[in-house]
């Protein structure tokens, strides 16, 4: 496979080009048209990637930290978004998933609008776009499906908000949940960008897992406002009615989990669960739901905090404390 290093030295045109070579090399039939290359997969998951940089001058002198973990040009490296080109090939190589490699996002992704005004429909469960700053965030922009961004969040993801990318086109357009994952760069669109080589590895083999894990589909829905504004296409609020019930992706504590309160180990004497983040929570079997247990922490016999596992959990519905006293119409102590 190509060097990093070349990719990032490339023009857009140039890597376009090497690219519908690249996927035709694996097998793919690409459809290259002004604006975009796409390539069909077999497995049904959606890759995205943007071509562009916004620097000017090609990365000529590349640096490189003495561990090698960290990567920066005097002319700007442009890691947004060759590193996700870079991180879809390495996936692509063991997983064949669908791709879409946009033009011009950088410019109010003329990309992604000819790929809609195209017309190619895609027949996906999600989409995962590689084209955001940093190593752990998930960004879903208007797209509000929970038991996705649970699903997402499972592979230890944490949702941030974003402004705009080209799964603000593509999601809509297709009917079909998408998130943006960090792709191991910093500062980007400034000079001193920097990618972090470890961030990026670490998440092509997040992503790997996560899409060789089997789903339904995950259709798009617009997420609504219910109090706030939006500053371009970055929600600024977004307050839920009081009152409304919510559903997480729970999982059991299983048999030997120690279990700290307040700093103090306790042995429950009904079911405990906890979430994707590591919160704990209280079953209650006559409601079917639990409520959030606050100051507690979930350890494995060793004293490690316990890690979470999306084959192991299941969708429950969520209650505050006042919620589940008045369903049960009593008093109770936790």
């Amino acid at each position: 496979m190509i060097r990093f290093d070349d990719i990032l030295r490339m023009r857009q045109k140039e890597l376009k080009h090497y690219l519908a070579g690249h996927l035709k090399k694996l097998g793919y039939e690409t459809v290259k048209k002004k604006g975009f290359l796409y390539a069909e997969g077999t497995v049904p998951v959606l890759l995205v990637a943007h071509l562009d940089t916004v620097h000017n001058e090609l990365p000529h002198i590349i640096c490189r930290s003495e561990d090698g973990r960290y990567i920066m040009s005097p002319q700007g490296i442009g890691g947004d978004d060759r590193c996700g080109v870079y991180m879809i090939l390495q996936i692509i190589s063991e997983v064949r998933c669908h791709v879409l490699f946009c033009e011009d996002e950088e410019t109010g992704g003329q990309g992604a609008k000819a790929f809609e005004r195209s017309g190619i429909q895609i027949d996906v469960n999600y989409i995962v776009e590689v084209d955001r700053r940093g190593n752990n965030d998930a960004v879903f922009y208007n797209c509000d499906n929970p038991k996705f961004s649970e699903f997402v969040c499972s592979f230890g993801f944490r949702e941030a908000m974003g402004s705009f990318s080209d799964i603000s086109v593509v999601a809509p357009y297709l009917k079909t949940a998408a998130v943006n994952i960090s792709a191991g760069y910093y500062n980007e669109h400034r000079l001193h960008e920097v990618i972090d080589w470890s961030a990026m590895q670490n998440n092509v083999e997040r992503i790997k897992q996560m899409v060789q894990t089997e789903t339904g589909k995950y259709p798009y829905r617009k997420r609504k406002l219910y109090a706030g504004s939006y500053f371009g296409q970055q929600t600024l609020f977004d307050i839920e009615p009081a009152g409304r019930d919510k559903e997480k992706l729970l999982m059991e504590l299983p048999e030997g989990t120690r279990l700290m309160m307040n700093g103090c180990e306790v042995t429950p004497s009904f079911p405990y669960l906890m979430d994707n983040e590591g919160n704990v929570y209280a079953g209650i079997q006559e409601l079917d739901a639990a409520v959030l247990s606050e100051n507690s922490i979930a350890c494995d016999e060793n004293g490690e905090l316990l890690s979470f596992s999306v084959f192991d959990a299941k969708r429950m519905k969520v209650l505050s404390m006042e919620s589940a006293m008045e369903q049960l119409g009593m008093d109770i102590g936790w």
